[in-house]
């Protein structure tokens, strides 16, 4: 039977994000701030001289694919010549290094289908990259590039998304537009923590964002994969996309949380790969003047559901005990699990609620099905 990735359930058209080239607004702070324990000044610097430290990190990540094309002037009337040759894609993105072996990491979609992949350092260099592991669902993919840790800058240092406040001030850096502004370096614009935790099933594709960092800080496409920077110089997320119906920015861009790029890092040191996951059941909503859930109408056999006690004709009410109408709600709860972990469903059975554990499993393939 069909598998179902829970990060699948639902579908939103996604957008390609990036920081507009702005101007940086003198922050002026405490000349020499106290050390924190991990290293980084303890408070905010003047916001000039931490954008100099950190801005190296940030690189453009672009992408090469092979285009077929039909040559005219070689072709027949019973047989079309067709070649193939590589091209840039006109609008590229961002990223920046978290690891000195030359790890970087950027969004899934600005390296979708790409034949090659490199980063254009600050400096100008460009290097080919490899991909160590992609997640199309939570749309982050780390990429390594092979050159000596000292002809690299210093990585870009990792801040702790989950003790953001709203209305802190944030800077958003990237490569607004790629290509078309044929420099390298950076550019930088500054804003606040708008709102947290926005959730988004798109509905144009099979990605789905947990969690979001709100932010009105200016970004355009052409720098998703850049990081979302606190006064203390710390990526706090990954710029993503943005709502517009323009196309340009209006103030509503949205970054995933650091600490989801960190469970990716994460996983792929432990593991050497990114797991995918998937539920094995299928659901459909249901409405009734008795119950309002997921009715459960197809399951694999002797699967994670099975020995979970779930039964076709179940409705899911409740997930950790919160209650869950569509399956929206559903794939918001399951996409932020790895494999392995429990999931607490409260079920509805011949008229009683009762209390089951599912366990999120691992896609036996390279793609959940």
């Amino acid at each position: 039977m069909r598998r179902l990735d829970p990060r699948a359930l639902g579908v939103a058209a996604t957008f390609l994000i990036g920081a507009c080239a702005g101007t940086v607004i003198d922050h002026l702070m405490p000349a020499s701030p106290a050390a924190a324990d991990d290293g980084e000044p303890a408070h905010a610097i003047a916001l000039p001289d931490m954008v100099e430290r950190v801005s190296p990190s940030v690189v453009t990540v672009g992408a090469v694919k092979k285009q077929r094309y039909v040559d005219p002037w070689r072709s027949s009337f019973f047989r079309p010549y067709i070649y193939e040759r590589e091209e840039r894609e006109p609008f590229m993105g961002s990223g920046f290094l978290v690891d000195r072996e030359g790890i970087f990491v950027t969004n899934h979609h600005v390296i979708e289908n790409a034949d090659r992949v490199f980063v254009t350092l600050e400096n100008g260099r460009e290097i080919d990259a490899r991909v160590l592991g992609t997640d199309p669902y939570t749309d982050i993919a780390v990429l390594k590039i092979d050159v000596p840790a000292d002809e690299l800058p210093e990585p870009m240092p990792l801040g702790d998304s989950r003790a953001l406040r709203i209305a802190e001030t944030v800077l958003a850096f990237g490569n607004p537009f790629g290509n078309l502004i044929e420099d390298p370096r950076p550019t930088v614009t500054r804003g606040v923590v708008s709102a947290l935790h926005r959730s988004f099933r798109p509905d144009a594709s099979n990605r789905v964002y947990h969690d979001m960092i709100q932010t009105d800080a200016a970004i355009n496409p052409g720098n998703s994969g850049g990081p979302l920077v606190d006064e203390r110089g710390r990526a706090i997320g990954m710029n993503t996309f943005i709502m517009t119906r323009s196309g340009g920015n209006n103030g509503l861009g949205f970054a995933i949380p650091i600490e989801r790029v960190k469970t990716v890092l994460d996983e792929l040191d432990r593991y050497g790969r990114l797991r995918p996951t998937f539920v094995d059941f299928d659901i459909m909503e249901l409405r009734t003047p008795r119950v309002a859930g997921l009715l459960v109408k197809n399951m694999a056999e002797a699967g994670p559901a099975e020995r979970a006690g779930l039964e076709i004709g179940d409705v899911i009410v409740r997930v950790e005990n919160r209650p869950v109408a569509t399956v929206r709600e559903l794939a918001l709860v399951l996409a932020a699990r790895s494999p392995g972990e429990k999931v607490r469903l409260g079920i509805w059975r011949s008229g009683r609620i009762a209390t089951i554990e599912y366990e999120i499993a691992e896609a036996d393939g390279p793609e959940p099905l």
